[in-house]
């Protein structure tokens, strides 16, 4: 059974054991088997099954199985499955699963055992980048502590 959400805006929507369409609507939080968001806002999804965005967006997406993005966009997104972003983005990707950025996908950080970036998507930080920008950064702190330390010294 498919539970379907259409033209209006609600808090939260709860159907664990269902499929769940959300079109033309706003949702705080929503829980469900897998999803489906058209033209449509969410605030947090939580998918025990997959999830499909098309010209919507969330601020968190959560799927134990596959998600994919077209025309649309996440600010977190956490996958068991596989990822594809095409003509979105999302802020920050982790994925268990392989992470395809298509024509016009934009991913800030991607955390994944395997990513590929296909002509025309960009990826900022991929799992090398971050592990780069991570040991500059303890660098930088491992100074600047030992600065803060030499000058407590009387």
């Amino acid at each position: 059974m498919i539970e379907d959400v259409t033209a209006s805006a609600t808090s939260e929507v709860r159907a664990e054991d269902q499929s769940v369409q959300v079109d033309r609507s706003a949702v705080g939080v929503l829980r469900a088997r897998d999803v489906k968001v058209g033209m449509a806002g969410v605030g947090l999804v939580l998918a025990d099954g997959d999830v499909s965005v098309t010209q919507g967006g969330g601020k968190a997406f959560i799927a134990r199985g596959d998600l994919r993005i077209e025309q649309g966009g996440g600010g977190t997104i956490v996958a068991g499955g596989n990822t594809s972003i095409s003509q979105g983005g999302a802020g920050t990707l982790f994925s268990a699963g392989a992470v395809s950025v298509e024509q016009g996908g934009i991913v800030g950080l991607a955390l994944t055992p395997k990513l590929v970036i296909q002509p025309g998507g960009k990826v900022i930080l991929g799992l090398r980048e971050a592990a780069v920008a991570g040991a500059a950064l303890g660098v930088v702190a491992g100074i600047v502590a030992a600065i803060a330390a030499g000058r407590r010294s009387p």
